[in-house]
C-alpha cells in the first residue's frame, strides 16, 4: 500500500531533478492510498492510508520522515503492518469492524552517488519504522523495523529505468511472530512532455508473516508537474498474489521549496 506511494513519489521526484541542486531543497507531500483484498480470507479487508511526509535534500543526502493516518475495515485477520504492508493473521475471523488512528512513523536517510555523466543514480538508504500504531487495534505490529536498501535510477533520454534491492529486519513478538526478508522492485517511466510522465512498477517482498504468501503486485502511475513547486501523481495497483491487495489506488501531492 504505502510502499507504492513512497516508491512512485520518490521516482518522480528523482527523475525530475536529474542533476542534484547545490542549494538545499525541501519538500512536503501527502496523499490518499486505498486498497482492498481478501489476503486468503473469505472476507475483504479495506485499508485507507494517508501519509504526511517531509523531505530535506542537502548535498548528496536526503532525509525523510512520514507521519501517517491509517484506517482498517475488515474481520480483524489483517494487521496494517505500516511500511511492510498488510500481514495475514492466523486467527478466526470476527465480525466486520473499523479501526483507525496514527500509523507507524517512518524515517530514512539516503546518500546518492551520481555516475555516468549524471545519467545513473545510486541511492544507499537506511530506514526505521517506529512502533507508533496501535497493535491492539491491528493498525501495526507493535514492533520497530529496520530496512537497508539500494536504489538505482538510469536516465536514457525520455526514459527512466529504476530498481530497488533491500532487506527488512522485522521486529517479532510472541503474540505476532514475524520474519525478516528481502524486497525488490523494478520499473520504468517515460516522459511524455516536460510536465507529464507515465510508468509501471513491479514490487516483490518476502512475506513477514509465517505461512503468508509473498506480496507481489504491479502499479501503473501518471505524474503531472503542475508548476515548478507542485507535482501530482495518481496510480492504480493490481495484486498478483494472496499476500497483496486484490486492487487499489491513490493520489499524492508534492510541494517543493
Amino acid at each position: 500500500m504505502n510502499k507504492q506511494l513512497a516508491t512512485i513519489t520518490g521516482v518522480i521526484l528523482f527523475a525530475s531533478t536529474a542533476v542534484m541542486a547545490v542549494d538545499n531543497e525541501y519538500r512536503w507531500s501527502t496523499g490518499i492510498d486505498f486498497t482492498s483484498g481478501n489476503y486468503s480470507d473469505t472476507q475483504k479487508t479495506e485499508i485507507l492510508y494517508v501519509p504526511f511526509t517531509g523531505t530535506a535534500m542537502f548535498g548528496n543526502f536526503t532525509a525523510k520522515a512520514t507521519v501517517p493516518y491509517i484506517r482498517i475495515t475488515g474481520p480483524g485477520t489483517v494487521v496494517g503492518g505500516g511500511d511492510i504492508g498488510p500481514i495475514r493473521r492466523n486467527r478466526l475471523a470476527n465480525t466486520i469492524t473499523t479501526q483507525s488512528g496514527l500509523g507507524d512513523i517512518t524515517a530514512s536517510l539516503a546518500y546518492t552517488k551520481i555516475l555516468q555523466d549524471n545519467t545513473l543514480f545510486v541511492d544507499f538508504t537506511g530506514k526505521v519504522k517506529l512502533a507508533t500504531a496501535s497493535a491492539a487495534n491491528n493498525l501495526g505490529t507493535g514492533q520497530t523495523d529496520y530496512t537497508t536498501q539500494i536504489d538505482f535510477t538510469k536516465i536514457a533520454g525520455s526514459v527512466n529505468w529504476f530498481g530497488t534491492l533491500g532487506y527488512r529486519f522485522i521486529g517479532s513478538s510472541a503474540t505476532l511472530p514475524l520474519q525478516s526478508g528481502f524486497l525488490g522492485s523494478a520499473g520504468v517511466s517515460v516522459n511524455l512532455s516536460d510536465t507529464t510522465s507515465v510508468g509501471m512498477i513491479y514490487d516483490y517482498r518476502e512475506a513477514a508473516g509465517f505461512g503468508n504468501s509473498d506480496p507481489s503486485e504491479m502499479t501503473g502511475f501518471v505524474s503531472y508537474k503542475l508548476n515548478k513547486q507542485i507535482s501530482f501523481q495518481t496510480y492504480a495497483i493490481l495484486g498478483l498474489s494472496d499476500g497483496s491487495p486484490d486492487a487499489g489506488g491513490g493520489i499524492s501531492l508534492s510541494f517543493r521549496r
